[in-house]
């Protein structure tokens, strides 16, 4: 028997919609991991970027890599990370760079709860 339940213990999620993650895989929970392991083995390598176009004040370089982590991460959630990966896109645009590494930070942080996230969802659709 399938559990398809998509709450955590608490009875929501703070980051994801699981019912939504769970139809964009069109309920196929082997594909659903298969995009998820795909999304897992980018975040390292995008978070990377954008770090490097803060530190190297890249505003040109931090707007093209935050819109399409953005793009990516909107399939998983559209809460606190995608919010501050638009927040980065627009600082790179406008060139204020003054703040983005505030913005890095909580962005870290709230990866790893996305990370942790996902992570358990698929931990619970998977049985």
């Amino acid at each position: 028997m399938s559990n398809t339940n998509t709450t955590n213990n608490a009875g929501e999620w703070r980051l994801i919609d699981g019912d939504r993650i769970l139809d964009m895989a069109i309920g196929d929970t082997e594909f659903l991991a298969e995009l998820i392991d795909l999304f897992m083995c980018s975040v390292s390598e995008q978070m990377c970027e954008i770090s490097l176009a803060i530190e190297r004040k890249q505003a040109e370089t931090l707007a093209i890599t935050a819109h399409g982590f953005k793009g990516t991460v909107s399939n998983y959630t559209k809460g606190e990370p995608y919010l501050l990966l638009q927040t980065l896109e627009e600082d790179g645009k406008s060139n204020r760079l003054q703040d983005a590494s505030i913005s890095y930070a909580a962005l870290e942080n709230e990866m790893q709860e996305l990370i942790t996230e996902l992570n358990t969802f698929m931990a619970q659709v998977s049985h």
